[in-house]
């Protein structure tokens, strides 16, 4: 059972004596090095505590260091450098959000289990803006001189999974798009008489829909671009007021979400220099998820609040979003909805936001309301 002062996994390390002798007791164990070493993953042995006491070669390559003191003892996100290890009492494992941490959950099923037990699990470092991880943990036991350890094996599977990712997002958007102007060009075909002031919002209507597939297009390209750290921001000072509009009016009749109103409270004019596809694309997805969390005749409201120094966004609607949920929101590939060619959203917000505009991306849920923001710097 957890310890009661966390919020998760047990608190508690081992004295440093002790932690000294199982380092012996594994360096003396000349099978157990040789077959870490052999392991083409990051790989990692821990005592009872979750605490390293070995790595093998591939994870000191990773790291780019020369010595495994600097290691020994952490945890293994404090190892990483998860972007949660310090929000708990006991760092790795006792934080909230280390409650559904794949890798965590891993160790602790096979202390549990004596068994091997593998997860994926989503860590997102504290580097610069949040590079995320998508990993497959294994750990497995591991008896030495009658005591138990755990290997800790990680597999990088993030490019698997990015590609996975943003090739169902993408074909997702595009067919949806590209469907909308087929539907609009046939009615075109098919109604030689139409009206015309019909045929105009059917033109109209075609003209918008095929902006935002080339737009959908453009944005996995930069989407592309800013996994791999190439992305320039293009920056142009635009009027504030005049951007959020227009976010609100392309999404405020949105053909996966109809019946919601998006309602814009203007502020004063407010100029700011920013990339604005790439912040048009951010409120966007914060306006597209917010009106799939309300029922038809729901209502979203856009606004911000600026001084001098700062500009914070904000984007909000009735209900709040359950506290798992609120724990995986900027993991990439995680989504609240099971629909094919989800969960990339939240996750491109915080990264086009934090490492590209910087400002910072985050939410609040409280009095029965969820409100996503980025704050800017001016």
């Amino acid at each position: 059972m957890p310890s009661p002062q966390t919020f998760f996994a047990a608190a508690g390390r081992a004295a440093d004596d002790v932690l000294s002798a199982q380092i012996r007791s594994i360096q003396q164990t000349e099978l157990v090095a040789t077959l870490l070493n052999a392991m083409p993953i990051t790989a990692m042995v821990l005592n009872e505590h979750r605490q390293i006491i070995a790595v093998n070669n591939r994870m000191l390559k990773a790291f780019g260091i020369s010595d495994t003191g600097s290691l020994i003892g952490r945890r293994p996100g404090e190892a990483l450098g998860c972007i949660h290890f310090s929000h708990g009492p006991d760092g790795c494992g006792t934080a909230a959000n280390c409650s559904v941490c794949g890798a965590v959950r891993a160790i602790l099923g096979s202390l549990e289990k004596g068994d091997q037990v593998t997860t994926e699990c989503r860590v997102m470092l504290e580097d610069d803006g949040g590079t995320a991880l998508d990993l497959e943990a294994t750990a497995t036991p591991l008896y030495v001189a009658d005591k138990r350890f755990t290997v800790f094996a990680l597999k990088d599977i993030s490019a698997e999974k990015r590609k996975q990712v943003m090739e169902r997002a993408f074909f997702h958007d595009i067919i949806n798009t590209a469907g909308g102007i087929h539907g609009l060009a046939c009615l075109l075909v098919e109604q030689e008489d139409m009206a015309g002031d019909k045929d105009r919002e059917y033109r109209g209507l075609m003209m918008i829909l095929s902006g935002n597939l080339i737009e959908e297009i453009m944005h996995q390209r930069r989407l592309s671009a800013a996994e791999h750290g190439e992305y320039l921001p293009q920056l142009e000072e635009v009027e504030l007021n005049n951007l959020l509009q227009g976010v609100c009016d392309l999404y405020g009749h949105h053909m996966h979400v109809p019946g919601r109103e998006v309602r814009l409270e203007p502020g004063e004019k407010c100029l700011i220099s920013t990339d604005p596809p790439v912040l048009r694309r951010i409120i966007g997805n914060m306006v597209l998820n917010a009106m799939e969390a309300i029922p038809a005749g729901g209502i979203v409201k856009v606004g911000f609040v600026h001084s001098p120094e700062s500009l914070r966004i904000t984007v909000s609607n009735s209900g709040e979003m359950a506290p798992d949920t609120q724990l995986k929101v900027f993991k990439r590939s995680f989504s609240s909805k099971s629909a094919t060619g989800r969960g990339i959203g939240t996750y491109s917000m915080k990264l086009f936001g934090e490492r590209y505009l910087g400002g910072k991306v985050g939410f609040s849920c409280a009095e029965g309301r969820t409100a996503f923001f980025i704050d800017l710097p001016l």
